[in-house]
Protein backbone atom coordinates (compact mmCIF):
# COMPACT_ATOMS: atom_id res chain seq x y z
CA UNK A 1 0.00 0.00 0.00
CA UNK A 2 1.67 3.53 -1.10
CA UNK A 3 2.04 6.39 1.15
CA UNK A 4 -0.55 8.08 0.10
CA UNK A 5 -3.43 5.91 -0.09
CA UNK A 6 -2.11 5.08 3.89
CA UNK A 7 -2.68 8.48 4.19
CA UNK A 8 -6.09 8.52 2.87
CA UNK A 9 -7.17 5.20 4.52
CA UNK A 10 -6.17 7.13 8.31
CA UNK A 11 -8.05 10.46 7.25
CA UNK A 12 -11.68 8.73 6.19
CA UNK A 13 -11.20 5.87 9.20
CA UNK A 14 -10.84 9.33 11.74
CA UNK A 15 -13.03 11.15 10.21
CA UNK A 16 -15.88 7.92 10.17
CA UNK A 17 -14.56 7.45 14.16
CA UNK A 18 -15.15 11.47 14.65
CA UNK A 19 -19.04 11.38 13.45
CA UNK A 20 -20.03 8.06 15.01
CA UNK A 21 -18.56 9.66 18.52
CA UNK A 22 -19.74 12.50 17.72
CA UNK A 23 -23.73 12.07 16.57
CA UNK A 24 -24.25 8.71 17.79
CA UNK A 25 -21.96 8.60 20.91
CA UNK A 26 -22.49 11.73 22.21
CA UNK A 27 -19.10 11.63 23.37
CA UNK A 28 -15.93 14.57 23.50
CA UNK A 29 -13.98 13.95 20.13
CA UNK A 30 -12.49 17.40 20.44
CA UNK A 31 -9.04 16.40 20.06
CA UNK A 32 -9.41 14.01 17.51
CA UNK A 33 -11.40 17.15 15.83
CA UNK A 34 -8.82 19.13 16.14
CA UNK A 35 -5.75 16.64 14.69
CA UNK A 36 -8.20 16.29 11.32
CA UNK A 37 -8.35 20.39 11.02
CA UNK A 38 -5.07 20.24 8.38
CA UNK A 39 -6.64 17.61 6.71
CA UNK A 40 -9.72 19.50 6.01
CA UNK A 41 -8.52 22.48 4.35
CA UNK A 42 -8.13 22.22 0.68
CA UNK A 43 -5.18 21.36 -0.72
CA UNK A 44 -4.06 19.14 2.19
CA UNK A 45 -1.43 17.66 0.15
CA UNK A 46 0.87 20.76 0.36
CA UNK A 47 -0.13 22.22 3.44
CA UNK A 48 -0.12 18.45 6.05
CA UNK A 49 3.22 17.80 7.55
CA UNK A 50 4.74 14.57 8.71
CA UNK A 51 4.45 16.25 12.79
CA UNK A 52 0.27 16.39 11.71
CA UNK A 53 0.19 12.44 10.13
CA UNK A 54 1.90 11.21 13.40
CA UNK A 55 -0.43 13.21 15.72
CA UNK A 56 -3.36 11.94 13.68
CA UNK A 57 -2.47 8.70 14.00
CA UNK A 58 -1.96 8.99 17.53
CA UNK A 59 -5.03 10.62 18.44
CA UNK A 60 -6.74 8.12 16.29
CA UNK A 61 -5.41 5.41 18.09
CA UNK A 62 -6.23 6.71 21.50
CA UNK A 63 -9.91 7.73 20.54
CA UNK A 64 -10.52 4.52 19.23
CA UNK A 65 -9.28 2.65 22.34
CA UNK A 66 -11.61 4.84 24.35
CA UNK A 67 -14.66 4.19 22.34
CA UNK A 68 -13.65 0.20 23.39
CA UNK A 69 -15.11 1.27 26.53
CA UNK A 70 -18.60 1.88 25.13
CA UNK A 71 -18.80 0.58 21.90
CA UNK A 72 -17.46 -2.72 20.66
CA UNK A 73 -15.16 -4.10 18.55
CA UNK A 74 -17.52 -5.18 15.81
CA UNK A 75 -19.29 -1.74 15.61
CA UNK A 76 -15.95 0.25 15.61
CA UNK A 77 -14.85 -1.59 12.65
CA UNK A 78 -17.82 -0.96 10.44
CA UNK A 79 -17.95 2.18 11.49
CA UNK A 80 -14.23 2.36 9.92
CA UNK A 81 -15.44 1.22 6.66
CA UNK A 82 -18.51 3.49 6.25
CA UNK A 83 -20.91 1.12 7.59
CA UNK A 84 -21.99 2.92 10.69
CA UNK A 85 -25.06 2.26 12.30
CA UNK A 86 -27.07 5.51 12.06
CA UNK A 87 -26.20 5.51 8.62
CA UNK A 88 -26.57 1.79 7.64
CA UNK A 89 -30.30 0.26 8.34
CA UNK A 90 -30.12 -4.03 9.02
CA UNK A 91 -30.98 -6.63 6.50
CA UNK A 92 -34.56 -7.11 6.82
CA UNK A 93 -34.48 -10.33 5.15
CA UNK A 94 -31.56 -11.70 7.59
CA UNK A 95 -33.47 -9.94 10.65
CA UNK A 96 -36.75 -12.06 9.59
CA UNK A 97 -34.95 -15.10 9.03
CA UNK A 98 -33.18 -14.31 12.97
CA UNK A 99 -37.18 -13.76 14.25
CA UNK A 100 -38.10 -17.23 12.48
CA UNK A 101 -35.43 -18.97 14.22
CA UNK A 102 -35.85 -17.56 17.69
CA UNK A 103 -39.30 -18.39 17.69
CA UNK A 104 -38.69 -21.83 16.71
CA UNK A 105 -36.12 -22.28 19.06
CA UNK A 106 -38.53 -21.00 21.37
CA UNK A 107 -41.42 -23.53 20.31
CA UNK A 108 -38.81 -26.19 20.69
CA UNK A 109 -37.70 -25.44 24.01
CA UNK A 110 -41.44 -24.97 25.07
CA UNK A 111 -42.24 -28.45 23.24
CA UNK A 112 -39.23 -30.41 25.20
CA UNK A 113 -39.84 -28.83 28.56
CA UNK A 114 -43.38 -29.85 28.39
CA UNK A 115 -42.50 -33.42 27.53
CA UNK A 116 -40.00 -33.79 30.47
CA UNK A 117 -42.68 -32.84 32.85
CA UNK A 118 -45.50 -35.19 31.29
CA UNK A 119 -42.69 -37.82 30.80
CA UNK A 120 -41.64 -37.64 34.53
CA UNK A 121 -45.51 -37.79 35.47
CA UNK A 122 -45.76 -40.43 33.27
CA UNK A 123 -42.77 -42.76 34.52
CA UNK A 124 -43.34 -42.34 38.71
CA UNK A 125 -47.01 -43.62 37.29
CA UNK A 126 -45.13 -46.79 36.13
CA UNK A 127 -42.98 -47.45 38.97
CA UNK A 128 -45.88 -46.92 40.92
CA UNK A 129 -47.40 -49.70 38.28
CA UNK A 130 -44.69 -51.75 38.62
CA UNK A 131 -44.18 -51.76 42.47
CA UNK A 132 -48.16 -52.96 43.17
CA UNK A 133 -48.23 -56.24 44.01
CA UNK A 134 -51.06 -57.59 41.85
CA UNK A 135 -50.85 -61.00 42.96
CA UNK A 136 -51.42 -60.63 47.06
CA UNK A 137 -54.05 -58.06 46.48
CA UNK A 138 -55.83 -60.97 44.31
CA UNK A 139 -54.97 -62.86 47.18
CA UNK A 140 -56.47 -61.01 49.83
CA UNK A 141 -59.68 -60.79 47.90
CA UNK A 142 -60.27 -64.56 47.14
CA UNK A 143 -59.67 -65.25 50.82
CA UNK A 144 -62.64 -62.52 51.06
CA UNK A 145 -64.96 -64.08 49.15
CA UNK A 146 -64.22 -67.60 50.81
CA UNK A 147 -65.48 -65.75 54.00
CA UNK A 148 -68.34 -64.51 52.62
CA UNK A 149 -69.24 -67.62 51.36
CA UNK A 150 -68.98 -69.64 54.27
CA UNK A 151 -70.66 -66.61 56.41
CA UNK A 152 -74.49 -67.92 56.85
CA UNK A 153 -75.77 -64.54 57.87
CA UNK A 154 -74.84 -62.33 55.18
CA UNK A 155 -76.54 -59.50 57.12
CA UNK A 156 -73.71 -59.28 59.91
CA UNK A 157 -73.16 -56.05 61.37
CA UNK A 158 -69.74 -57.05 60.82
CA UNK A 159 -68.93 -54.77 57.66
CA UNK A 160 -65.36 -54.22 57.81
CA UNK A 161 -64.68 -56.98 55.79
CA UNK A 162 -67.08 -55.87 53.37
CA UNK A 163 -65.21 -52.42 53.10
CA UNK A 164 -62.04 -53.58 52.95
CA UNK A 165 -63.24 -55.59 49.94
CA UNK A 166 -65.04 -52.50 48.24
CA UNK A 167 -61.05 -50.73 48.93
CA UNK A 168 -59.33 -53.77 47.20
CA UNK A 169 -61.74 -54.26 44.74
CA UNK A 170 -61.49 -50.19 44.11
CA UNK A 171 -58.00 -50.30 44.15
CA UNK A 172 -57.50 -52.96 41.54
CA UNK A 173 -60.14 -50.96 39.42
CA UNK A 174 -57.77 -48.04 39.27
CA UNK A 175 -54.76 -50.34 38.50
CA UNK A 176 -56.49 -51.94 35.60
CA UNK A 177 -57.22 -48.57 34.53
CA UNK A 178 -53.74 -47.47 34.60
CA UNK A 179 -52.74 -50.80 32.43
CA UNK A 180 -54.89 -49.92 29.74
CA UNK A 181 -53.66 -46.45 29.34
CA UNK A 182 -50.05 -46.07 30.66
CA UNK A 183 -48.62 -48.43 27.91
CA UNK A 184 -50.33 -45.92 25.18
CA UNK A 185 -48.85 -42.75 27.07
CA UNK A 186 -45.68 -44.05 27.06
CA UNK A 187 -45.66 -45.29 23.42
CA UNK A 188 -46.91 -41.50 22.68
CA UNK A 189 -44.04 -40.35 24.68
CA UNK A 190 -41.62 -42.47 23.23
CA UNK A 191 -42.96 -41.85 19.62
CA UNK A 192 -42.43 -38.06 20.21
CA UNK A 193 -38.81 -37.66 20.43
CA UNK A 194 -37.89 -40.87 18.40
CA UNK A 195 -40.62 -42.29 15.94
CA UNK A 196 -40.99 -45.72 15.68
CA UNK A 197 -39.49 -47.57 12.43
CA UNK A 198 -42.76 -49.34 11.97
CA UNK A 199 -46.12 -49.43 12.93
CA UNK A 200 -47.10 -49.51 16.80
CA UNK A 201 -48.96 -52.46 16.25
CA UNK A 202 -46.67 -54.61 15.42
CA UNK A 203 -44.31 -53.84 17.93
CA UNK A 204 -46.42 -54.45 20.57
CA UNK A 205 -47.40 -57.85 18.66
CA UNK A 206 -43.35 -58.26 18.87
CA UNK A 207 -43.04 -57.76 22.46
CA UNK A 208 -46.85 -59.78 23.37
CA UNK A 209 -47.06 -62.21 20.60
CA UNK A 210 -50.40 -63.62 22.20
CA UNK A 211 -51.96 -60.26 23.43
CA UNK A 212 -53.77 -60.16 19.85
CA UNK A 213 -55.57 -63.93 21.17
CA UNK A 214 -56.35 -62.78 24.35
CA UNK A 215 -58.79 -60.55 25.68
CA UNK A 216 -59.28 -57.01 22.84
CA UNK A 217 -57.28 -54.72 24.94
CA UNK A 218 -56.88 -50.82 24.37
CA UNK A 219 -54.92 -51.20 21.88
CA UNK A 220 -57.18 -54.04 19.70
CA UNK A 221 -59.80 -51.61 20.21
CA UNK A 222 -57.73 -47.79 18.95
CA UNK A 223 -56.55 -50.19 16.07
CA UNK A 224 -59.55 -51.88 14.74
CA UNK A 225 -61.94 -49.35 15.38
CA UNK A 226 -63.96 -51.02 12.41
CA UNK A 227 -64.27 -54.25 14.47
CA UNK A 228 -66.88 -54.37 17.14
CA UNK A 229 -64.96 -54.92 20.20
CA UNK A 230 -66.76 -56.04 23.05
CA UNK A 231 -65.42 -55.94 26.81
CA UNK A 232 -66.58 -58.10 29.36
CA UNK A 233 -67.76 -55.71 32.03
CA UNK A 234 -68.65 -55.81 35.18
CA UNK A 235 -72.34 -54.88 37.01
CA UNK A 236 -71.93 -51.30 38.10
CA UNK A 237 -70.10 -50.00 41.19
CA UNK A 238 -73.43 -49.71 42.95
CA UNK A 239 -74.39 -53.30 42.20
CA UNK A 240 -71.25 -55.34 42.27
CA UNK A 241 -72.31 -58.22 44.89
CA UNK A 242 -69.44 -60.59 46.44
CA UNK A 243 -69.80 -63.69 43.69
CA UNK A 244 -69.32 -67.24 44.79
CA UNK A 245 -68.95 -69.51 42.34
CA UNK A 246 -70.00 -73.34 42.48
CA UNK A 247 -67.06 -75.68 42.26
CA UNK A 248 -67.13 -77.30 38.73
CA UNK A 249 -69.08 -79.86 37.85
CA UNK A 250 -68.28 -83.14 36.83
CA UNK A 251 -69.81 -84.63 33.60
CA UNK A 252 -70.74 -87.61 32.86
CA UNK A 253 -67.79 -90.21 31.90
CA UNK A 254 -65.31 -87.88 33.67
CA UNK A 255 -63.81 -88.99 37.30
CA UNK A 256 -64.85 -86.99 40.18
CA UNK A 257 -62.48 -84.96 41.21
CA UNK A 258 -60.17 -85.54 44.51
CA UNK A 259 -60.64 -82.61 47.19
CA UNK A 260 -57.40 -80.43 46.17
CA UNK A 261 -58.78 -80.39 42.72
CA UNK A 262 -61.98 -79.19 43.51
CA UNK A 263 -60.32 -76.81 46.01
CA UNK A 264 -57.92 -75.60 42.95
CA UNK A 265 -61.17 -74.98 40.89
CA UNK A 266 -62.76 -73.37 43.67
CA UNK A 267 -59.98 -70.64 43.92
CA UNK A 268 -60.06 -69.91 40.37
CA UNK A 269 -63.46 -69.24 40.11
CA UNK A 270 -63.30 -67.12 42.83
CA UNK A 271 -60.32 -65.41 40.97
CA UNK A 272 -62.04 -64.70 37.78
CA UNK A 273 -65.04 -63.35 40.00
CA UNK A 274 -62.86 -60.95 41.81
CA UNK A 275 -61.24 -60.04 38.53
CA UNK A 276 -64.67 -59.85 37.17
CA UNK A 277 -65.78 -57.31 39.78
CA UNK A 278 -63.01 -55.33 38.93
CA UNK A 279 -64.00 -54.60 35.51
CA UNK A 280 -61.16 -57.20 34.29
CA UNK A 281 -61.39 -59.93 31.61
CA UNK A 282 -58.69 -62.33 31.01
CA UNK A 283 -56.12 -62.52 33.82
CA UNK A 284 -53.40 -63.97 30.48
CA UNK A 285 -51.99 -60.20 29.52
CA UNK A 286 -51.18 -58.50 32.74
CA UNK A 287 -48.17 -59.97 33.20
CA UNK A 288 -47.24 -59.02 29.43
CA UNK A 289 -48.08 -55.55 29.93
CA UNK A 290 -46.17 -55.34 33.32
CA UNK A 291 -42.83 -56.41 31.35
CA UNK A 292 -43.75 -53.93 28.74
CA UNK A 293 -44.25 -51.08 31.18
CA UNK A 294 -40.96 -52.18 32.86
CA UNK A 295 -39.29 -51.85 29.88
CA UNK A 296 -40.29 -48.55 28.34
CA UNK A 297 -39.32 -47.10 32.00
CA UNK A 298 -35.99 -47.97 30.77
CA UNK A 299 -36.30 -46.35 27.46
CA UNK A 300 -38.12 -43.61 28.45
CA UNK A 301 -35.35 -42.59 31.31
CA UNK A 302 -32.85 -42.93 28.38
CA UNK A 303 -34.55 -40.39 26.32
CA UNK A 304 -35.03 -37.74 29.44
CA UNK A 305 -31.27 -37.87 29.85
CA UNK A 306 -30.57 -37.46 26.12
CA UNK A 307 -33.56 -34.10 26.15
CA UNK A 308 -31.82 -32.91 29.59
CA UNK A 309 -28.51 -33.15 28.90
CA UNK A 310 -28.08 -32.68 25.46
CA UNK A 311 -30.99 -31.31 23.59
CA UNK A 312 -32.20 -28.44 25.87
CA UNK A 313 -28.71 -27.38 26.48
CA UNK A 314 -27.95 -26.85 22.92
CA UNK A 315 -31.15 -25.02 22.35
CA UNK A 316 -30.97 -22.75 25.39
CA UNK A 317 -27.73 -21.82 24.26
CA UNK A 318 -28.99 -21.01 20.65
CA UNK A 319 -31.71 -19.05 21.79
CA UNK A 320 -29.68 -17.19 23.75
CA UNK A 321 -27.38 -16.51 20.71
CA UNK A 322 -29.98 -15.38 18.59
CA UNK A 323 -31.97 -13.03 21.74
CA UNK A 324 -28.12 -11.06 21.46
CA UNK A 325 -28.07 -10.99 17.46
CA UNK A 326 -31.50 -9.47 17.80
CA UNK A 327 -30.66 -7.17 20.18
CA UNK A 328 -28.02 -6.02 17.86
CA UNK A 329 -30.69 -5.13 15.51
CA UNK A 330 -32.90 -3.38 17.17
CA UNK A 331 -30.37 -1.20 18.74
CA UNK A 332 -29.67 1.87 16.68
CA UNK A 333 -26.41 2.59 18.36
CA UNK A 334 -24.93 -0.58 17.28
CA UNK A 335 -23.23 -2.78 13.99
CA UNK A 336 -25.58 -6.06 13.40
CA UNK A 337 -24.20 -9.07 12.80
CA UNK A 338 -23.96 -10.15 9.31
CA UNK A 339 -26.78 -13.10 8.45
CA UNK A 340 -23.85 -15.49 8.02
CA UNK A 341 -22.16 -14.53 11.41
CA UNK A 342 -24.98 -14.65 13.02
CA UNK A 343 -25.86 -18.53 12.05
CA UNK A 344 -22.17 -19.36 12.96
CA UNK A 345 -22.26 -17.22 16.54
CA UNK A 346 -25.66 -19.34 17.02
CA UNK A 347 -23.96 -22.87 16.28
CA UNK A 348 -20.74 -22.06 18.20
CA UNK A 349 -23.42 -20.79 21.23
CA UNK A 350 -25.24 -24.09 20.96
CA UNK A 351 -21.96 -26.30 21.52
CA UNK A 352 -20.19 -24.29 24.09
CA UNK A 353 -23.47 -25.38 25.76
CA UNK A 354 -23.77 -28.70 25.58
CA UNK A 355 -20.08 -28.42 26.73
CA UNK A 356 -20.92 -26.66 29.45
CA UNK A 357 -23.84 -29.00 30.22
CA UNK A 358 -21.64 -32.48 29.52
CA UNK A 359 -18.89 -30.81 32.17
CA UNK A 360 -20.92 -30.04 35.27
CA UNK A 361 -24.35 -32.23 35.12
CA UNK A 362 -22.00 -35.61 35.04
CA UNK A 363 -19.48 -34.39 37.17
CA UNK A 364 -21.96 -32.67 40.06
CA UNK A 365 -19.59 -29.65 40.35
CA UNK A 366 -22.59 -26.94 40.87
CA UNK A 367 -24.11 -29.49 43.40
CA UNK A 368 -22.12 -31.56 45.81
CA UNK A 369 -23.87 -35.08 46.26
CA UNK A 370 -27.47 -33.71 45.42
CA UNK A 371 -29.06 -34.02 42.15
CA UNK A 372 -28.43 -31.66 39.84
CA UNK A 373 -31.08 -28.81 39.08
CA UNK A 374 -31.57 -28.65 35.41
CA UNK A 375 -32.93 -25.61 35.21
CA UNK A 376 -29.64 -24.12 36.64
CA UNK A 377 -28.00 -25.58 33.30
CA UNK A 378 -30.09 -24.37 31.49
CA UNK A 379 -29.96 -20.94 32.83
CA UNK A 380 -26.04 -21.21 32.12
CA UNK A 381 -26.65 -22.31 28.96
CA UNK A 382 -28.40 -19.32 28.03
CA UNK A 383 -26.03 -16.86 29.42
CA UNK A 384 -23.15 -18.45 27.95
CA UNK A 385 -25.12 -18.60 24.70
CA UNK A 386 -25.73 -14.92 25.05
CA UNK A 387 -22.34 -13.75 25.80
CA UNK A 388 -20.48 -16.89 23.77
CA UNK A 389 -17.79 -14.22 23.68
CA UNK A 390 -16.96 -13.71 27.31
CA UNK A 391 -16.78 -17.70 27.36
CA UNK A 392 -14.26 -17.72 24.62
CA UNK A 393 -12.07 -15.32 26.82
CA UNK A 394 -12.10 -17.03 29.39
CA UNK A 395 -10.86 -19.64 27.70
CA UNK A 396 -8.67 -17.65 26.23
CA UNK A 397 -7.38 -16.29 29.69
CA UNK A 398 -6.67 -20.04 31.00
CA UNK A 399 -5.24 -20.95 28.31
CA UNK A 400 -3.14 -18.07 28.32
CA UNK A 401 -2.77 -18.38 32.47
CA UNK A 402 -1.77 -22.40 32.07
CA UNK A 403 0.86 -22.20 28.87
CA UNK A 404 2.48 -19.11 31.24
CA UNK A 405 3.13 -21.04 34.04
CA UNK A 406 3.60 -24.51 32.62
CA UNK A 407 6.29 -23.71 30.14
CA UNK A 408 9.79 -24.77 31.22
CA UNK A 409 12.14 -22.26 31.09
CA UNK A 410 15.10 -22.89 29.01
CA UNK A 411 18.18 -23.97 31.09
CA UNK A 412 20.47 -20.78 29.58
CA UNK A 413 17.93 -18.68 29.90
CA UNK A 414 17.17 -19.50 34.45
CA UNK A 415 21.49 -19.22 34.48
CA UNK A 416 21.62 -16.01 32.41
CA UNK A 417 18.94 -14.54 34.98
CA UNK A 418 20.98 -15.89 38.10
CA UNK A 419 24.04 -14.42 36.99
CA UNK A 420 23.09 -11.11 35.94
CA UNK A 421 21.14 -11.06 39.33
CA UNK A 422 24.53 -11.90 41.13
CA UNK A 423 26.34 -9.10 39.33
CA UNK A 424 23.61 -6.45 40.41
Amino acid sequence: MSKDTSLNKLVDEARRLRDHLRHVQGQDCADLAIALQPFDMPDTDEKVGSDQIIALNRTFQHAYDGALDSVDGYTLNEVLKGNSPHIRAPSLPGSVVLTVIGIALVLMAFHFSYWLNRTTFVLSEAEQFVKFDHFQSVTKLIELENYFGKTPDPSSPDLEPHLVYLEGIATLKYHYQEEETLPGRMLGLRNTVVPLQQPIKTAWRQICPSETEARPGWLATALCPAQNVTVARARPPSEVTFLKADPAVPSQGEPVQGSFQSKIAEIQALEKATMRNALRGADGEYVRSEYFVGSMIQTLRELLNVVQLWALPIIYGSLGSIVYCMWRVLNPNIAPYGFLYSLMRTAFAGLAALTLSMLLAPSNVLTIGVDLNRPLIYLLSFIFGYSVEAFVSTLNLLNSYVTTNLTPTKRREQNGAQQAAQTG
